[in-house]
């Protein structure tokens, strides 16, 4: 039986729904966040339901040759907003089409044909909402970003390789005139 704050070794079989790696513990389902379909990792269990269970990584064992580097960005590790980037984007357009499948045949109970998922050619800076939380950091100094993954807890960022450059710009200088005028 699985247990709260233990580790494992486990073959990751599959991407769910949110990106998030799967692996079997004794028949149980487990969801490990930013693990990759065909690696091995050791894992800690976080939490343990009825039916399934959630893990983080320790330690990367046998690394997915879907796995790349996002050292360029300052906030992946701890941001919810691209909880792909890991992953190489060819690969994502893939887990984004099985997540079409698996809900298809979940509300029809058949497999439907899904056409492939239609790529952007630069998959940066494209999105175009603008929508930054503003707040008071433990400091008591004013904070702009974005959330940290399943919290209210506000990331500082400058820059992310997803949000239109145009509206970085406008964000920032929202935080400028926020700060200069000590609102």
């Amino acid at each position: 039986m699985l247990k709260k704050n233990e580790e494992y070794v486990v073959d990751i079989i599959d991407n769910g729904f949110q990106g998030e790696g799967i692996a079997k513990i004794d028949g149980i389902t487990v969801f490990i966040d930013k693990a990759i379909k065909d690696e091995k990792v050791k894992i800690k269990i976080l939490k343990v339901q009825t039916n399934f269970a959630y893990g983080k990584i320790i330690e990367i064992l046998e690394k997915s040759d879907n796995r790349i580097s996002n050292e360029d960005c300052t906030t992946y590790k701890r941001c919810g907003g691209c909880n792909l980037r890991h992953i190489k984007y060819e690969e994502t357009l893939n887990i984004k089409k099985a997540i079409v499948e698996n809900c298809l045949y979940k509300a029809l109970k058949r497999n439907v044909e899904v056409n492939n998922v239609i790529g952007m050619e630069k998959p940066f800076f494209y999105r175009n909402k603008l929508q930054y939380p503003v707040g008071i950091d433990k400091d008591l100094k004013p904070v702009i970003g974005v959330y940290s993954s399943r919290t209210h807890d506000i990331i500082p960022t400058n820059e992310c390789f997803i949000q239109n450059k145009e509206c970085q710009i406008i964000a920032n200088d929202i935080f400028e005139f926020i700060t200069e005028n000590n609102i």
